[in-house]
């Protein structure tokens, strides 16, 4: 199991800080954030997937309200204290690699990933959108989120928090800028559609398809792509 080692030892620090309970444990820097980014993971979600996977599910907090239903939910991390977590929070999981997934061909309906792309270099992406189309069933849909690393709110934030993060002595974690047109044009040349894709900022309550409208550009803090595998 390779998986990605760097970024999985930056979240040494927060799984010692914070409790499995919280959603800074899985990087967020506040629960109020994480509520309202969830809100948005949860509606773009296709109602009848039977089969979900949270990829990179941290303590299994994102999807975990579902777990209430009669669907198949479970999630893959590769620290293996964030999986110790997401058993303690109830949530099923498997440890394996983002890169290199411990799932069979076309078998899963829906996959979330959230805030793992803008972590990973360009190679580390396609590598992970080429596992997603594998396991993706005809018709499965994708719902990705990561930081808009280009957008003006995002670019101020994360300067500001990083250098209270180094004055802390905590880890900083990269940040790289993925374009949402970029991904969904490598996702198109393997073989999947974009359904929807937008920029958002959970906590203000503002979306936009707009992509690059002045308000986007500003306001963007996070990009929003859902993505088909077609059918037949």
């Amino acid at each position: 199991m390779r998986g990605d080692k760097d970024t999985d030892g930056l979240y040494v620090g927060m799984r010692t800080r914070f409790e499995a309970s919280s959603a800074r444990a899985n990087g967020y820097r506040s629960e109020g954030y994480f509520r309202a980014e969830q809100a948005v993971v949860l509606e773009l979600l296709p109602p009848t997937a039977r089969t979900v996977v949270d990829l990179c599910c941290g303590s299994g907090l994102m999807l975990l309200p579902l777990k209430t239903g009669s669907r198949t939910v479970f999630g893959i991390d590769f620290n293996a204290r964030a999986c110790e977590g997401a058993r303690a929070n109830g949530f099923t999981v498997a440890r394996g690699d983002a890169m290199q997934l411990p799932l069979a061909d076309g078998s899963v309906d829906a996959l979330v990933n959230c805030q793992f792309f803008n972590q990973q270099d360009r190679e580390r992406v396609l590598r992970c959108l080429a596992e997603i189309a594998r396991v993706l069933r005809p018709g499965g849909q994708a719902v990705l989120v990561w930081r808009n690393g280009s957008a003006w709110i995002h670019i101020v934030a994360h300067a500001v928090l990083s250098v209270l993060d180094r004055l802390r002595g905590h880890e900083v974690f990269p940040q790289h800028v993925h374009r949402l047109e970029e991904v969904a044009r490598a996702a198109q040349e393997l073989g999947l559609e974009t359904a929807h894709r937008e920029v958002t900022n959970p906590l203000l309550g503002w979306r936009s398809k707009q992509l690059a409208s002045w308000p986007a550009r500003v306001m963007g803090a996070s990009c929003v792509l859902v993505l088909t595998k077609p059918t037949p």
